[in-house]
Formats: C-alpha cells, structure tokens, sequence
C-alpha cells in the first residue's frame, strides 16, 4: 500500500469514526432520530464499502507493475557470476513460485494472480494478498524465499492462494461495511450504554468472521501441504515472537488479533481439526527441505 493510498484509507476511516461519535453524541443530547439513523448508516457502511472496494481494484491493477518491478526483475534475470548462492537461491524459488501459480491458476477458479515481494517497513516476513473477481495478487516477504525459511513457502503461498479461491477479501469488505452500517444506526436509536455493547458485539462478530476465514485457509494449505507444514511455520512464528522483548510482544499480538487468530489456536486447528477431503502425503511442488 502506497503512502498515499494509506492516508486515504485513515482519512475514510476518520470521515466514518467522526460521523458515528457525533451520531451518538446527538442522540444522548436531543434523543433518538431514526431517520437520521438510517442516513448515517447507509452513507458510513456504502463509504466504507466503496473505499475497500476501491483498495481492491487498485492493487489488482497495479498488479502487474509490482510483479514486473519487485519480482520478475530477479525470477527472469540470467544469473551472474557475482551472484552470491543466498541471491541465486532466492532467484530460483521465485521462478518456481511463479511456474506453480501459472500451473495451478485455473484449477483454482482464477483467471490471473500476479506475484510481488512488498518494500515496505517490516515486509520481511510479509505474506498477504487481495483478490478481485478471478484475479488476484500475492505480496510475499523475502523470508519466504530465503534459504533457511524458504521450506515454509509451500504452506504459506497456499494459504494466499486459497485466500483468492474463497473471495475472502471482497467478504471482508461486505463484513467490515455491514459492521459499521450497525453502529451508525445504533449511534442514532440506542441510549449510549446500548450502543457501546452494540458497536462491540458488532466488532467482535467482524474479527470472529476474520478468524473463520483464516483458520479456513489454513485448512486448505494443510490439506495440500501437510497438517505438520502448517503448524510447523506457526511454531517458527511463535518462536519469533516470543523472540521480542515484553511490549513489542504485546503490541504485535493485540495489533494482530483484529484480523487474525491466535498462534497457538491455529497450530491445535491445523493438527486436529478434520481434513475430510486431505490429498494424501503427496510432496508439493515447491517442497525443500529446512536448511540448518
């Protein structure tokens, strides 16, 4: 996400926060105004549905472009006698990884998924991705690439993947817009007790549809790739953030429960929920084995 696309969302988000608090803040003072209620929520739920639903189509569209500048730039180039073996590992990987997703593209449902790796602050263990339609595309994190990391790509490309097989981020917007067209109308009909527990419940019912979906993927990758592939690189990630020092810990931890379950909840889903539809213990084409 570009610095301008991000103080575009903050501005949105702020227009909504800003349109909600003062919503209810008339409602205490001069009591409930249902039709006020009703043009609050249905102009904060269709902002919030229209910036998310523009975020989608810009990063599908700029897809290309960032697979062209940050990844095919490496996954095409002829390798070099300077070339170092940690750049020409990761140059390999890349070419896999993208002869993996042409190859399977369509199995899936899908039309194009491009490939990027991210620059921003903090992207080495980035993996997310945005899907629109049939088209999506992947931001993957050098440490999936690197050579002491690189056996986790498997599980980690098929859980983005499966993100775009299951529309997951045009669901997200629907679910994150119908949150907020709830607080706006209960800002405007409910006492401010009344609406403090609706505007939770409404929060909480968001971030449990989120972790649905990210446990669901999961389930996918470990059908694919293994339940111990999965829970293995949830361990790593367990292992990395036990790694910091007490308040980044918490920071990231709190942060990260808004859209994504608890490490340890994913790795007890990933080992013993029911697989009924598993592939078998067939190796994944990107599998290698953990380097010391």
């Amino acid at each position: 996400m570009t610095l301008g696309e991000m103080l575009q969302r903050h501005a949105g988000q702020a227009m909504v926060a800003t349109a909600i608090i003062s919503e209810a803040v008339m409602t205490q003072l001069r009591g409930p105004a249902a039709g006020i209620a009703v043009g609050v929520a249905a102009a904060a739920g269709g902002l919030w549905a229209v910036q998310g639903r523009a975020r989608q189509k810009s990063a599908i569209a700029m897809g290309p472009s960032a697979q062209a500048l940050t990844w095919q730039a490496h996954a095409s180039r002829k390798p070099d006698p300077s070339d170092s073996d940690t750049y020409r590992h990761i140059a390999t990987r890349m070419r896999q990884t993208t002869e993996h997703v042409r190859r399977t593209t369509a199995e899936r449902g899908l039309k194009k998924v491009t490939l990027a790796t991210s620059s921003e602050t903090g992207s080495w263990a980035d993996a997310r991705s945005t899907g629109h339609g049939r088209r999506g595309h992947v931001w993957l994190g050098m440490r999936w690439l690197h050579p002491r990391h690189t056996n986790h790509l498997p599980a980690v490309l098929e859980h983005e993947l499966a993100h775009l097989q299951r529309r997951d981020t045009g669901k997200r917007i629907a679910a994150e817009s119908a949150a907020v067209a709830v607080a706006g109308l209960a800002a405007g009909l409910l006492p401010l007790p009344a609406f403090a527990l609706t505007a939770a419940a409404a929060w909480a019912l968001n971030t449990l549809f989120f972790w649905w979906g990210e446990l669901a993927c999961d389930l996918a990758a470990a059908r694919v790739c293994g339940r111990t592939a999965v829970a293995d690189m949830w361990r790593e990630d367990l292992e990395r953030d036990r790694a910091r020092t007490v308040l980044p810990r918490i920071w990231v931890t709190v942060r990260g429960l808004r859209t994504h379950p608890p490490l340890r909840l994913r790795i007890l889903c990933a080992e013993h929920v029911p697989l009924p539809d598993a592939r078998g213990q067939a190796v994944h084409p990107l599998h290698t084995p953990a380097a010391s």
